[in-house]
């Protein structure tokens, strides 16, 4: 594996711990349910991650190739499951929480360039939907914080929104 990959996975597995310890410290602090069971998810998720490139990091290293396709990195996502109707209630939300979910999606929008950077350098294969993949993934972290957001400052309207009311008025 040459040194620039090298770097480039050893400051992966580095963003994705830094991200972890973030959420962790965020679902510590966070007073309502649902920032802080999307915290707790975000880091789990996060951790998956940061273990899934240690064994392409180890695999290249080894091997010089990954040897088979990587089509998802975590388990499925239990991030839906924080939007369950049982949470859509009024929302107490602290500014706190929003300046967290708001620099939360700083980091997700950092891993999805530095993954698609990476995807865009290789023409291996593999290596490509390996990275590909974690942007993915990372974008779906993305847009879920967005969708705390929006539920956290406005409940009712992110249950029109997203509990299918047509919005034609039909």
């Amino acid at each position: 594996m040459d040194k620039k990959k090298a770097e480039a996975l050893k400051r992966a597995i580095k963003m994705e711990k830094e991200g972890k310890k973030f959420y962790l410290q965020s679902a510590g602090k966070a007073k309502s349910r649902l920032a802080k069971q999307l915290f707790r998810q975000l880091a789990r998720e996060e951790d998956q991650h940061a273990r899934k490139i240690e064994e392409v990091y180890q695999k290249l290293l080894a091997e010089g190739s990954l040897g088979q396709w990587v089509t998802g990195v975590n388990e499925p996502s239990r991030l839906e499951k924080v939007f369950q109707k049982s949470l859509v209630k009024k929302a107490v939300v602290q500014d706190s929480e929003i300046k967290a979910l708001n620099f939360a999606l700083g980091l997700e929008d950092k891993s999805i360039k530095l993954y698609e950077g990476l995807a865009e350098k290789t023409r291996v294969l593999p290596e490509k939907r390996f990275y590909l993949t974690l942007s993915q993934e990372e974008r779906g972290h993305y847009l879920k914080i967005i969708d705390s957001i929006e539920y956290l400052t406005d409940p009712e309207e992110w249950n029109r929104m997203k509990g299918g009311a047509n919005v034609d008025g039909g």
